[in-house]
């Protein structure tokens, strides 16, 4: 849920950008409501600013979070943070991060995920 100071992980793999960014679009109706997006009904988020997340697909996947997280906002802080609660290595490679700033998921169960993985929060500042 939205909270300050706050960041949210998770991790997973995708065939390209733009998958991934179709796993996050909201979509809306014509009276203009919008639907939740794939990611939101996955992870059971109610609502989120979308200008307060980060998300990326690169080419090749790596098991480093160090890599995966460079040159997010406030790598500084936020990838020692989750190198300590998660460890340097993934057990598993991936190609995609998503970060919701000033967030803090509290884990919800709801259906299996398919394409991420929840990592954690960490406060950022």
């Amino acid at each position: 849920m939205e909270q300050e100071g706050y960041v949210s992980l998770w991790v997973g793999n995708f065939s390209s950008n733009e998958e991934l960014q179709k796993y996050l679009l909201n979509t809306y109706d014509e009276d203009g409501n919008a639907a939740a997006s794939a990611f939101e009904e996955e992870y059971k988020i109610d609502d989120h600013d979308s200008d307060f997340r980060e998300a990326d697909c690169f080419k090749t996947g790596s098991r480093q979070l160090s890599i995966l997280l460079s040159g997010c906002s406030y790598e500084d802080v936020v990838i020692p943070l989750f190198t300590e609660i998660q460890g340097e290595e993934l057990p598993y490679s991936v190609n995609s991060i998503i970060l919701l700033y000033n967030f803090k998921y509290s884990e919800k169960g709801g259906r299996e995920p398919s394409h991420v993985h929840y990592l954690g929060s960490v406060r950022y500042k």
